[in-house]
């Protein structure tokens, strides 16, 4: 049986003062969880099984969360407190969920994009020069290759390549991942901290296991907390007035009017597309009638915006923001821009105001 593995038992020491990390909610109102599977590319799961501590179900109700985001059919390994590592958690899985034959882990914490075709023996990385954003370099793992691609180590917490493992493990057998953990959690050095997953791959490897190598195809990192809300800031809410900030202003009245071609402010649109293109969701406002919102939407298409909503009839005022601000969404959790009518300059206020 092929078996996916999400450990979600950790403490999340990283992310102080909120629920565990992998209950936060991305901007598109999915779970951190969630949205570390989608990139996944894998042949047939038998068994999805996410490890938890019962600890997190008394206080945040984890298991009833993890079924309301993965359906009924994910498989939940309930453990009665938290382990020494992740090396750990994975083998008290497979232990009490009895897991058998080929099986991956993957780490919560993280987007990774990348192609499985079977359940084997590999890693997967990323390449520092493609990935110049990311942060904590020093507390990465990193994969050595030789000439012809072939893993020939891993070390944790070492700069040693610039391939950093990324979080997706494979195991080709978890009888045998047992076995490698029991050995190496025999003669463990405890000064050296905790069990990684990255240990046991290079024990197997230096037992001549092969393992292959796998590029993800994209990659987003949310190890930290400054990672996470990085990816939150990508993907920002921008509520934008139409008329005097994307089309030159009009009103409903004389010569030149809500009907009359609208006339774009070029830079500002450019801005906008690009905005929407990164992942931030874009909301039109205008007092423009509902008659309107055709023309509007068409007049929107053709400069190619794309956006999420458009509220028509907005009171012709000045317009309030109010959001709550809290450790998962910190203060200060909205901003306004006030853009003099008709200035086609939006882009310079953006980055001030990133």
């Amino acid at each position: 049986m092929n078996s996916l593995i999400l450990p979600c038992a950790g403490r999340s020491m990283r992310f102080p003062g909120v629920r565990p990390k992998w209950m936060l909610t991305y901007p598109d109102g999915k779970l951190m969880l969630q949205k570390a599977l989608e990139g996944l590319m894998l042949p047939s799961v038998d068994r999805v099984i996410v490890p938890i501590v019962s600890e997190h179900c008394k206080k945040y109700d984890a298991d009833i969360v993890i079924k309301q985001a993965l359906g009924d059919d994910v498989e939940i390994c309930l453990l009665e407190d938290f382990t020494s590592s992740q090396s750990e958690t994975i083998a008290l899985t497979i232990k009490k969920m009895d897991v058998q034959g080929g099986f991956v882990a993957k780490d919560s914490d993280g987007y990774v994009k990348v192609l499985i075709e079977e359940f084997d023996n590999f890693l997967v990385g990323a390449d520092l020069k493609k990935h110049l954003e990311l942060s904590n370099i020093a507390g990465k793992s990193f994969i050595v290759l030789n000439e012809q691609n072939i893993i020939i180590d891993i070390v944790e917490k070492s700069v040693c390549s610039n391939i950093v493992n990324i979080g997706v493990y494979g195991f080709r057998s978890a009888e045998e991942f047992i076995k490698v953990q029991e050995i190496v959690k025999r003669t463990w050095d405890q000064g050296k901290g905790e069990i990684y997953l990255s240990h046991i791959a290079s024990y197997m490897i230096g037992q001549k296991n092969y393992f292959a190598y796998k590029e993800a195809v994209e990659y987003e990192d949310w190890g930290l907390v400054s990672d996470w809300h990085r990816a939150l800031n990508r993907r920002k809410a921008f509520f934008v007035d139409v008329d005097g900030v994307v089309f030159k202003n009009k009103g409903h009245y004389g010569r030149i009017n809500w009907d009359s071609p609208d006339e774009p402010l070029e830079r500002n649109v450019k801005t906008l597309k690009n905005l929407s293109e990164d992942g931030s969701q874009i909301i039109f406002c205008t007092a423009r009638p509902k008659a309107y919102r055709e023309k509007l939407e068409n007049s929107l298409k053709s400069l190619g915006i794309s956006w999420h909503c458009i509220v028509m009839e907005c009171n012709h005022s000045q317009r309030v923001i109010i959001n709550d601000y809290a450790n998962t969404n910190p203060y200060p959790s909205c901003k306004a821009i006030n853009i003099q009518r008709d200035n086609d300059d939006l882009g310079q206020f953006i980055r001030e105001g990133q």
